[in-house]
């Protein structure tokens, strides 16, 4: 089926070459960016991560919702100041500084799966003005979804190594070196490193279930394609 599809691929215009391997690339941009927020936004995981490393029982539940959730809405604002949210104020100023920084990549994240989504919309649109418009949907949706799969496979298998993982993602991500704090900072007891690893798995899970939606879904609809040539 897939030499089948590669055939016809050789037969489309160039745009529509360029439209369909953009979409798939943008689509798997959105997956990724969309399941980081999904488990972002999740309090039923904060709960269960925080009964299960005890921060609820050494800070406070009540203490602790009340903390996360002001650092939630910060982490996600674009240009607030955490020394004026009294509720943060728990933090040390070398913490503070590095949240700035965690800000500045979550809404990174965030722009960079709105405007993924935006031009997807736009190049499916695209898409649909010109001829075989179906056939080229189900490319992007099995192309993207195994794509998706195999990048999940990767970081899948290098996290297994979680803490050289953790520290290459964070030497990444701050290169500034300002991600290391003392065991008995606020930041620390409320997420440690274990804290992250549960994170990064139920991200990747978020992710496998988004691509094999994707990949049904293209499946499907190259059988009903099948089917109604047949027909």
């Amino acid at each position: 089926m897939l030499n089948t599809w590669e055939g016809r691929m050789k037969n489309k215009s160039p745009e529509q070459k360029i439209l369909v391997i953009t979409s798939i690339i943008l689509l798997v941009l959105t997956i990724f960016s969309a399941s980081f927020f999904m488990t972002f936004f999740n309090r039923s995981f904060y709960d269960k991560e925080f009964n299960k490393y005890g921060q609820y029982d050494e800070l406070g539940k009540t203490g602790v919702q009340k903390t996360v959730d002001y650092l939630i809405k910060y982490l996600t604002s674009e240009n607030s100041d955490i020394d004026q949210i009294q509720e943060l104020n728990g933090f040390t100023a070398e913490e503070k500084a590095h949240l700035d920084d965690v800000r500045k990549n979550i809404n990174a994240v965030k722009w960079i799966g709105i405007i993924s989504l935006a031009l997807l919309i736009a190049a499916l649109m695209r898409l649909y003005i010109l001829k075989d418009f179906k056939p080229n949907l189900k490319r992007i949706l099995i192309y993207s979804s195994v794509s998706t799969f195999a990048v999940l496979v990767i970081l899948f298998v290098i996290s297994l190594n979680f803490p050289s993982f953790f520290e290459s993602f964070h030497k990444l991500l701050f290169p500034q070196g300002n991600y290391t704090f003392p065991a008995n900072y606020l930041l620390i007891k409320l997420f440690p490193e274990a804290f992250f690893n549960d994170y990064a798995r139920e991200m990747f899970f978020h992710t496998l279930i988004m691509s094999l939606i994707l990949f049904f879904l293209g499946a499907s609809s190259a059988f009903a394609i099948r089917n109604s040539r047949r027909n």
